[in-house]
């Protein structure tokens, strides 16, 4: 029994404490009630503080980033073309230069057009004038820094340098012959030929008449002349051909000899081969 006893006792103390905790006035200690309010206001006001405003940064209303936009970057600026230093050459009148492919707004010239096209110019001898060399033209130009330039459609070539073709060769000199005034000049050898001799005199033959389309008598004369003079049978076969033909000019060819009407009442028509004449007369 006595353990029964202990737990009744233990028991009951507590439940005494508990109920004297909660029977305590709290309106005998009106200071520690003020104190215990004013406490609990300034845990109260420490404990929630002022609330801001969401901001947006993802919905329609967020702010625009400044430009240029992170995502679209501005295309880059073309670089402007610069003359180009291609290196040095040496001329045909044994300076060097160094040459130049200028830029322009035509573009640029390559290195190695420049350096074939100038390397061909002042590797051969030119005159001061203007000069056309692999298709650029080329010449000399009063600057002294580049004397010397090849242009082609816009693009330009310098020669910064005394490089530069040769001139080509003089013609020799013309010998200048002089008189010595002591001297006897010696008498000039004539070797031109003589003078011909006078053609013998060759005489006109006639021969024969030869009836014409029209039934008119034609009389046929062998002319005789520097060339000589046609035989004969040769003269009456054109004559006769010659008259008989029905022609709508005046003009014929027989047998190569060339027939035409002449203005002479005497010897009307006439016919010639290689200086050798027939005529025919009227009657």
């Amino acid at each position: 029994m006595k353990p029964t006893y202990l737990t009744a006792l233990v028991a009951g103390s507590l439940l005494a404490a508990v109920v004297s905790g909660c029977s305590t006035d709290d309106s005998a200690t009106p200071a520690a009630t003020s104190d215990r309010a004013s406490s609990t206001s300034a845990a109260t006001t420490t404990a929630a503080p002022t609330s801001q405003p969401a901001v947006n940064l993802t919905g329609p209303i967020a702010a625009a980033l400044p430009d240029p936009s992170p995502t679209h970057p501005p295309a880059p600026a073309p670089t402007p073309l610069a003359d180009i230093d291609c290196g040095q050459i040496t001329g045909s009148n044994g300076a060097t230069a160094t040459v130049i492919a200028f830029a322009s707004a035509a573009g640029r010239a390559g290195c190695t057009d420049a350096i074939t096209v100038t390397s061909d110019y002042v590797g051969s001898p030119h005159t001061g004038s203007a000069t056309v060399v692999d298709g650029w033209t080329c010449q000399p130009q009063p600057d002294t820094t580049i004397p010397h330039i090849c242009t082609n459609t816009g693009l330009t070539i310098g020669l910064r340098g005394q490089a530069a073709p040769t001139s080509p060769p003089q013609p020799a000199p013309i010998p200048v012959r002089t008189v010595d005034p002591n001297s006897t000049p010696r008498p000039v050898a004539h070797t031109e030929p003589p003078a011909p001799a006078p053609a013998d005199t060759v005489e006109d033959v006639h021969c024969g008449p030869v009836t014409d389309s029209a039934g008119g008598t034609r009389q046929v004369i062998a002319v005789g002349g520097a060339a000589g003079r046609v035989g004969c049978t040769e003269a009456i076969t054109v004559a006769t051909a010659y008259a008989t033909t029905i022609a709508p000019s005046d003009t014929a060819t027989v047998d190569g000899w060339s027939c035409n009407a002449q203005p002479d009442t005497t010897t009307p028509s006439l016919c010639a081969k290689n200086g050798l004449v027939i005529g025919l007369r009227a009657h």
